[in-house]
């Protein structure tokens, strides 16, 4: 019997979830793009965090201005604590939009799929909508965690984490999540929750990335979350452990998180 996917009408389905995921993700690479460009503060993109000096260099070598395009035309909340419901919904849609850009990429068909915790294969709309649902929890938990530290004081400008011990903690929570092979942990999967065809398959699979990269996206606070740089060298780690390496990979993360917060206590 030839199966759904076998047809032409499931081929031309699972070719426009395709293309789906990837406008999707290209529109979470945009839209982190466009906040970046319109942050209105002080100081050049170099105060973005680690590796945005190249950003800077690029915006003064081209435009003959380290400070091009800041502006108040900001997608990003407000500098201060006070928060309104404008305020929120910025937020809402920053973590929104990181989740697509730097979670999506993992559904991407990039290579076989070896890891001890396959991927789903044939993505439909109704798999990808439940995936992006299974975030919606760590989405209402940036906005909360952003909220109380901006009202604290404790981010910069360009909504860098200012607190060490805070930074040292998330850091060890990392290393503890992947040291410890809590973020590895095998778990059963069903051969329709492999495939990824249906709403409850995406939101499963969304729950299982959300516990295993979780802790990765948080240390967005302490590289910053205007920081297109670590947004991309954490999409790369996230979707580097969904291979064959996966274990591997997650040592190394463990032993960096760990690396990293001795530095910091250090310093």
């Amino acid at each position: 019997m030839t199966s759904w996917s076998d047809t032409g009408v499931g081929a031309r389905s699972g070719w426009g979830a395709h293309k789906l995921l990837v406008g999707l993700i290209l529109l979470g690479w945009a839209f982190a793009l466009a906040q970046l460009l319109t942050l209105d503060a002080p100081g050049s993109l170099a105060g973005a965090g680690p590796g945005m000096q190249i950003f800077a260099h690029m915006k003064a070598h081209v435009f003959g201005d380290p400070f091009a395009f800041e502006s108040a035309l900001s997608f990003c909340v407000t500098g201060t604590g006070a928060w309104g419901v404008a305020d929120v919904l910025k937020s809402a849609a920053m973590w929104l939009g990181m989740v697509l850009a730097m979670m999506l990429p993992v559904l991407l068909p990039l290579g076989p799929n070896t890891s001890r915790h396959p991927r789903p294969s044939n993505a439909t709309p109704a798999g990808l909508a439940g995936y992006i649902v299974a975030w919606l929890p760590f989405c209402a938990f940036g906005v909360a965690a952003q909220w109380a530290l901006q009202r604290e004081g404790l981010l910069s400008a360009h909504h860098v984490l200012q607190h060490d011990v805070l930074s040292v903690s998330i850091l060890l929570f990392v290393a503890l999540t992947h040291l410890s092979g809590l973020a590895t942990r095998r778990k059963r999967w069903s051969r329709t929750t492999a495939s990824g065809q249906s709403y409850r398959a995406g939101l499963s699979y969304g729950a299982h990335c959300l516990r295993r990269c979780g802790p990765l996206m948080i240390v967005m606070f302490v590289t910053g979350l205007m920081n297109l740089v670590a947004m991309l060298a954490l999409t790369l780690l996230m979707v580097g452990t969904t291979s064959r390496y996966s274990r591997f990979l997650s040592i190394a993360i463990g032993a960096s998180a760990l690396a990293g917060s001795a530095v910091l206590g250090v310093t």
